[in-house]
C-alpha cells in the first residue's frame, strides 16, 4: 500500500470519521486508483465509479507527476468503468455509438468490479484497445486506388459501457483516403452473430460494387474479436487473392499472421 500518498485532506476525513477507539467496519475505505500505466494517455481518463450509496463521474488528467486519484467510498462492491474516447458520447451516457457514416473512435476501456474493504484500497486502472483499425492495401488490384469507392457495413455501431460488450446498429462508413493515398477505418467489437454482416463494397466510378465478405475471411483468419485489445488488421485484394494480416498495436506485444484465402 502506498500510505505516503494520502491527501491531508483524505487522511483527515477519514480520521474524523472514525476515531481509534470506535468499531471501525461501518467507516470508509480510501479508495486510490492507480493510473500510472495511462499516463502517456492521449485524452482524459473518464471514471464511472458505482459503489453501494454513491455514484462519481469524473475526468482525470493522468499527469506523471501524480498518477493517483483518490476518494473515500463505502465499503462493500465497487464497479468501475474507465475509458478514454476522444468523440462525444451517443445520447445514452452508458454507450458510445456512431451513426451512419461515422468512422468507430478510438476508444480504450477497462471494466472491473471489486470489493473496498480495509481503510485503503489501490486500485490498478489498465486500459485495453476496443477497436481495429483496418487498412486496405490494393497496390496490386485491378480497382484504382485514387479513384474507387470503398465502403464498410456491419450491424454493430458501438459498445456498451457497462459491460464492454458490442451493441448492434447500423455500420456504415465511406473509407476515404489520407494523403498518401491510404485507406483506414476502425471496426469495433463484433459479435459472433455480426461477423457476416461485416462485408466491403468496392466500385469504380459509376459501376456495380464488389462485395468482399470480410467478416467471414477475418472469421477464416481466426481473429478474435474476445480478446483484451483488439489486434489491427491489413486487408490485400490482389487479383486472385486477399490476404489477411493481422498485427497488435504498439501498446502490446507485437505478432503478425498472414493468411492467404
Amino acid at each position: 500500500m502506498r500510505w505516503w500518498i494520502l491527501s491531508l485532506a483524505a487522511a483527515a476525513a477519514l480520521a474524523s470519521s472514525c476515531s481509534i477507539k470506535e468499531d471501525r467496519t461501518e467507516c470508509a475505505c480510501l479508495l486510490v486508483l492507480d493510473l500510472s500505466s495511462c499516463a502517456n494517455a492521449p485524452d482524459n481518463i473518464r471514471i464511472d465509479l458505482k459503489t453501494l450509496d454513491d455514484r462519481i463521474r469524473k475526468d482525470i488528467i493522468p499527469g506523471q507527476d501524480n498518477p493517483f486519484y483518490e476518494c473515500p467510498v463505502a465499503k462493500g462492491a465497487c464497479s468501475l468503468t474507465a475509458f478514454i474516447c476522444p468523440g462525444k458520447l451517443s445520447s445514452k451516457e452508458n454507450y458510445i455509438t456512431v451513426e451512419p457514416g461515422e468512422n468507430f473512435p478510438e476508444l480504450y476501456a477497462s471494466k472491473s468490479v471489486f470489493e473496498a474493504s480495509g481503510e485503503t484500497l489501490e486500485h490498478k486502472v489498465v486500459l485495453h484497445k476496443q477497436f481495429a483499425t483496418v487498412t486496405i492495401d490494393l497496390d496490386d488490384s485491378p480497382w484504382d486506388e485514387a479513384t474507387c469507392e470503398i465502403t464498410v457495413k456491419g450491424s454493430i455501431s458501438g459498445i456498451s459501457l457497462s459491460d464492454l460488450k458490442p451493441v448492434q446498429g447500423q455500420f456504415i462508413y465511406i473509407v476515404p483516403a489520407d494523403e498518401q493515398g491510404t485507406r483506414t477505418f476502425r471496426l469495433p467489437r463484433q459479435t459472433e452473430g455480426s461477423i457476416g454482416d461485416l462485408i466491403l463494397e468496392i466500385r469504380t466510378a459509376g459501376g456495380s460494387p464488389q462485395i468482399f465478405e470480410l467478416g467471414k475471411y477475418l472469421s477464416e483468419a481466426g481473429y478474435d474479436w474476445e480478446m483484451e485489445d483488439l489486434e489491427d488488421i491489413t486487408v490485400k485484394i490482389r487479383e486472385s487473392e486477399i490476404i489477411i494480416e493481422i498485427k497488435s498495436s504498439d501498446w502490446i506485444i507485437q505478432t503478425t499472421e498472414v493468411i492467404v484465402i
